[in-house]
Order: structure tokens, then C-alpha cells, then sequence
């Protein structure tokens, strides 16, 4: 018997396509395909764009084929990488690949515009971001400045191709320099600063709105089959996947505060648009209040690079976690990290090659927990206002959040910072534990549906939490570990 999709949320990272529906009757599902076209563009990380249609045809096919039906109309958001550039032609073709959050190339476009006062109205700018990266590209081809017409996201780009309607979702174009942070409006005086012209950048409209219905009849050649498959959807706005995290995690209040562990780090919070911050995190939008996040570029990547290079026993990750539970505290070492023109490398201690492969286990995790615990207390004292209200919670998700070291760790350094807070995990069952930016999306699609009048509804009713509960360890073995955490964060 078919399975009625009542709700789709996307997931376009650098690394997969992933998709989560939702059926009529909390049904739930995940399809997960590996993102294909990377190349590079003028020595950047990009991808082609004709890899996107038939990846997420895959996925639907996927569904259909474990007897999902899509016939009945319902809503779809998508959740993608933050930062991807796209530039479309007067024919609506793509000039040059997506440029992604990878690019780093725009150092000096950034260095120019903090001096000319962007910074002002559109928050901080990172090199990754769209403005100073299209100022980049146009410095090295002028000549494209001739042929654009289009300058979006690759989520409004997907939007564009399924309903024909070009709007810049307000989520990932505030983590462009594009929009002023307080009126979420194009930011006409920062981007004229870079030397480009606003006109090129579509209406914004808030992450979630509708943007149009799949109209298959009006869909290009490519993204037909996709269009058919879908034909009737409302698609809805979408978001970064910073954003898309929070929203999954179950960041619904301005008192909790996430941490998430996945291929980065980050540490977000909410807070108003109007606040007075002291300008050291990214913001970002998060529906009607703006989202502050502090980000360690490699995290859960970090620990993979360590399981690849010295885990040559082949052990599982759960023997590994066993592993550094057991290990004496005696040998736990700081980790540190430096960045490279090879990107983030680890800085090891001069005798760690000595250590058992267990004290190497505690050690990373333990210092991956401290690079994040610092990023949360500089977020903790971000928001200059007066008056506002105190961090009580903590949510901490992500691929190595399941790791009992990893929860210990941030535990006890969470209460160091804050004595009476509350620190959370997913307690989620099924396909879609743990995938935050697909939930983030899939949630973001359902706000303002019967069932589900507003954000706060959907996550209390699917996004559950429970306290962490830390593996029982020797009192010396917890001594050691606060003098670790006092030393270090």
C-alpha cells in the first residue's frame, strides 16, 4: 500500500543530496545520495550545476520505489550549504559552477569592504560570503559582469527551476553580506560599496514563505522530470544549513543555546534583530530573530582525519569510544589546531606517538569538546544588551554527539560556564535521528499547516530531547578531567 508524502525537507551539503519525507500518518523516511561534480574554478572548490536535477530525481525515485506516492500536493523546503554562489545569464542558463562555502579566495575584497563601513549594515563579512566572493569572480572574468542577470543561492536557484519564481531566501542572502540585518532588505548601499550593480539580486522574501507551486508544464527541459514528480508542491523558502541545524536541533527559544558536531562545529544562539552584539560571532536570520553562530571549521572531519591516520587496528567507532572511556586520565593531552594553505591541520604533543591508540581517543574527542567549549563561551557573552535572557539550555547534536566521551566532556565543561543549566541530546528513533538540517528543513516545511501553527509547535511535538546521561567514571578520572577543562577553556 503507497505511502502518502504529506512533507519533503532537502538537505544539499557539500558531501550528499539528502531528502526526508514525512507521510500523512508521521510516517518517515531518508534517502541519502552522494553529491557528484566537484571540480574547481579558477583553483576554488565548485560544483557543476547540471549534477543537481538528477540527484534529486534519485532520491525521489528512491521513495517511490519503497512505495512512497507524491501524487497528492504537499510542502517541501530545502536546507543548503550556506555560501554557494550562483550566477544565471539573460536565458536563465548558469554562467560559471556554484561557488561554495569552500572558497576562500575573496580576502581582499573583504579587507576593502570592511574599510568602506559594509560591515555597518549587513553584520560580519567572511571571504566565503556571496558579496566580496562575486566581487572575487568579476576581478578575475570582468568580462561576466556583461552576462549576469541573476545572482542567487542554490536553493533559490532550485526554487527558480521548480515554480519559475526568482526570490533570494532571506536565511542564506543575510549570511551573504546581501540583506541589512535589521530590515532584512536588500542591502542596495554594501552591495553598490562592492562595485555590483542590486539588480542583479532577486526580491527577498522570509525563509519558509512560499515561493511558488511546482508547475511541471514550465520547468526547463532538465529539471522536468523532477517537475513531474512534484507537480503541485508548494515550495517553501529555504535556509541555510546553519539554520536548518537550529531549527532541527530544536532551537525554539532565546534561552537555549546548540551546540552541533557534525563535519564542522558550530555554536548557535537566538537573539533580536536589533540587539547590540559585540561583533566576533556570524549572523544569520532564524525566522523573525536573528541567529549568531561561532564555527569550528573542522570538527567531526577533524576526528575522521585522526581514525584514518591512527586507528590501524580497524576498530569500530563505538570500540574506539570504549577505548578512550578506559583510558587514564593521567594520559589525556591537549590537541590544538593551526591553520595551513593546506587548511585546518592538528598540532599534536611531542610525545604523543607514544600514547596507547585509547589516550589518543580521549585526547582528540577531549580537545575537539574544548575548541568547542571555547567558541560557546564567547557566544555566552556575544549580546552587549542588558536585560536579556540567560542561557538555561543546552542542546548538543550532530554525528559525534553521540560519542558518551564527547557528551561527558561537554557536560562538565557546560556546567563550568553555567552551574544550573540543563545539557540535552536527541532522543529521536528512526531514519531521521540526527540528520538536523533535513528535520530543519522538513519541520520549516510543515510551520503554518493545520497541525502546526507555528515553529514552537512542530518542535515540541517532534523534536524530543533528554538529558545527557554521562558514562560512571572513577572520581579520579572526573578530578582530571575539570583540570583539563580549567587549564584549557
Amino acid at each position: 500500500m503507497a505511502k502518502n508524502a504529506r512533507f519533503l525537507g532537502l538537505d544539499i551539503s557539500t558531501t550528499a543530496v539528502t531528502a526526508g519525507v514525512r507521510g500523512t500518518h508521521g510516517e518517515e523516511d531518508l534517502a541519502a545520495i552522494p553529491m557528484r561534480g566537484t571540480r574547481a574554478w579558477h583553483g576554488q572548490p565548485a560544483i557543476e550545476s547540471d549534477t543537481l536535477t538528477p540527484m534529486l530525481a534519485e532520491a525521489l525515485q528512491q521513495f517511490e520505489e519503497r512505495g512512497w506516492s507524491f501524487a497528492e500536493p504537499g510542502d517541501l523546503c530545502a536546507s543548503v550549504r550556506q555560501h554557494d554562489m550562483v550566477l544565471l545569464g539573460a536565458g536563465g542558463e548558469v554562467l560559471i559552477p556554484f561557488i561554495t562555502w569552500q572558497c576562500h579566495a575573496a580576502t581582499a575584497e573583504v579587507e576593502q569592504l570592511r574599510k568602506l563601513g559594509a560591515e555597518q549594515t549587513v553584520g560580519r563579512i567572511e571571504p566565503r560570503f556571496i558579496l566580496p566572493k562575486l566581487k572575487w569572480a568579476l576581478n578575475l572574468e570582468p568580462a561576466l559582469a556583461g552576462q549576469i542577470r541573476s545572482v542567487m543561492t542554490t536553493g533559490d536557484y532550485m526554487a527558480l527551476q521548480l515554480t519559475g519564481a526568482a526570490r533570494l531566501s532571506a536565511s542564506d542572502a543575510l549570511s551573504n553580506g546581501l540583506l541589512n540585518q535589521k530590515t532584512k532588505e536588500l542591502a542596495v548601499s554594501a552591495i553598490q560599496m562592492a562595485g555590483l550593480d542590486p539588480g542583479w539580486f532577486p526580491n527577498p522574501i522570509p525563509s519558509g514563505a512560499p515561493v511558488g507551486t511546482v508547475a511541471a508544464g514550465q520547468a526547463a527541459a532538465a529539471w522536468r522530470k523532477v517537475a513531474e514528480m512534484l507537480q503541485g508542491w508548494t515550495v517553501r523558502a529555504g535556509l541555510g544549513d546553519n539554520h536548518a541545524g537550529g531549527v532541527g536541533s530544536g532551537l525554539a527559544d532565546r534561552e537555549t543555546l546548540v551546540l552541533s558536531l557534525g563535519s564542522s562545529g558550530t555554536v548557535i544562539r537566538r537573539c533580536r534583530p536589533d540587539a547590540q552584539l559585540r561583533g566576533n560571532a556570524a549572523r544569520f536570520e532564524y525566522f523573525e530573530d536573528s541567529l549568531l553562530l561561532e564555527m569550528l571549521a573542522d570538527c567531526a572531519v577533524w576526528y575522521d582525519r585522526f581514525v584514518r591516520a591512527y586507528n590501524t587496528q580497524g576498530l569500530t567507532y563505538d570500540e574506539l569510544n570504549q577505548l578512550g572511556i578506559r583510558a587514564g586520565i593521567a594520559d589525556l593531552r591537549f590537541v590544538g589546531q593551526a591553520h595551513t594553505d593546506q587548511g585546518w591541520q592538528e598540532v599534536y604533543p611531542a610525545d604523543w606517538d607514544s600514547l596507547s591508540l585509547g589516550a589518543q581517543v580521549l585526547s582528540t574527542q577531549s580537545s575537539i569538546a574544548v575548541h568547542m567549549l571555547r567558541l560557546t563561551k564567547d557566544l555566552l557573552g556575544e549580546v552587549c544588551d542588558t536585560g536579556v535572557p540567560p542561557i538555561q539550555r543546552f542542546v548538543i547534536t550532530g554525528g559525534l554527539s553521540r560519542s558518551p566521551l564527547i557528551q561527558s566532556v561537554l557536560q562538565a565543561g557546560l556546567r563550568r560556564l553555567i552551574p544550573a543549566c540543563r545539557v540535552l541530546v536527541s532522543s529521536r528513533q528512526g531514519p531521521l535521528a540526527n540528520k538536523g538540517a533535513v528535520l530543519g528543513a522538513l519541520f520549516t516545511a510543515m510551520v503554518g499547516t493545520p497541525d502546526y501553527p507555528d515553529l514552537a509547535s512542530v518542535i515540541r511535538q517532534l523534536c524530543t530531547l533528554h538529558e545527557v546521561q554521562a558514562p560512571a567514571v572513577a572520581p579520579e578520572f572526573q578530578q582530571g578531567l575539570e583540570a583539563f577543562l580549567g587549564a584549557n577553556v
